[in-house]
């Protein structure tokens, strides 16, 4: 299974009223996450990170992950929602902004996060992290049979999309510069939860969690902490199975 994993970040310029250290923390927090067995086990070298990159440089990227049998792109950062293009414009710099429909053309199989802002606007654009935890707590896990697993239902899957908003249309994606974006912190703990709950007996059965059911566990969490500001949204085939977010194996 040929897999890539691109982590986009862009806080702002340091010392800047809108900076966002949690930003950092998010890509700290992603990348322990998908390095570890629950996550399905990656390798360094499957994993790139790209902070604040131009935008040239993440068309290059986006057209790069065709290659790819499964990608899983996030961005974390600022961003916005353009009325006029009907979509989600991604800040990477000052003076670079994408659209983020660059970031949907890439491997037939792909799961795109988005963790930043959606307000509208009718412009067109010119450490020890919580998720380090997951290998300590739960069933004892087999971390090659993770990956293996991690990729068997990547391939069970059929080509297609799946979009995961931080926040609806409108909305503005909150940020804890401890613990990082409201929608990350909760996507990743609540699936550590999910396999900390777990009981089953490795080495005879594996259970996964698809993006789709991570993404609905994380939806409470986030709307109970920005005390119903922020609704994170999603965009997948109206046909499961859906790729693995999460894995025990």
């Amino acid at each position: 299974m040929n897999r890539k994993a691109v982590i986009i970040s862009n806080p702002g310029e340091p010392g800047a009223e809108n900076y966002c250290r949690g930003v950092l923390r998010d890509v700290a927090n992603y990348r322990s996450f998908l390095l570890s067995p629950i996550g399905g086990l990656w390798r360094d070298f499957e994993i790139l990170e790209m902070s604040r990159p131009s935008a040239a440089e993440v068309r290059e990227k986006a057209k790069s992950l065709s290659s790819s049998d499964y990608a899983l792109v996030v961005f974390a950062g600022h961003g916005w929602h353009s009325t006029s293009l009907d979509s989600t414009v991604i800040e990477l710099r000052d003076g670079q902004e994408i659209d983020s429909v660059v970031l949907r053309s890439g491997a037939s199989k792909q799961t795109l996060i988005l963790d930043c802002c959606r307000q509208k606007s009718p412009s067109i654009p010119a450490m020890l992290t919580d998720s380090m935890r997951f290998a300590k707590r739960g069933p004892a896990v087999n971390p090659e049979d993770c990956r293996r697993y991690y990729d068997k239902c990547i391939g069970d899957c059929p080509s297609g999309l799946v979009v995961m908003h931080a926040c609806s249309i409108g909305e503005v994606a909150g940020d804890d510069e401890q613990k990082g974006g409201y929608y990350s912190h909760s996507l990743l703990g609540e699936s550590g939860a999910w396999a900390e709950s777990l009981t089953i007996d490795t080495s005879r059965e594996y259970k996964s969690r698809s993006v789709a059911e991570a993404h609905n566990a994380a939806v409470p969490r986030v709307q109970q902490i920005s005390g119903h500001r922020q609704t994170p949204s999603i965009e997948k085939p109206r046909t499961a199975p859906y790729y693995p977010f999460c894995i025990v194996a």
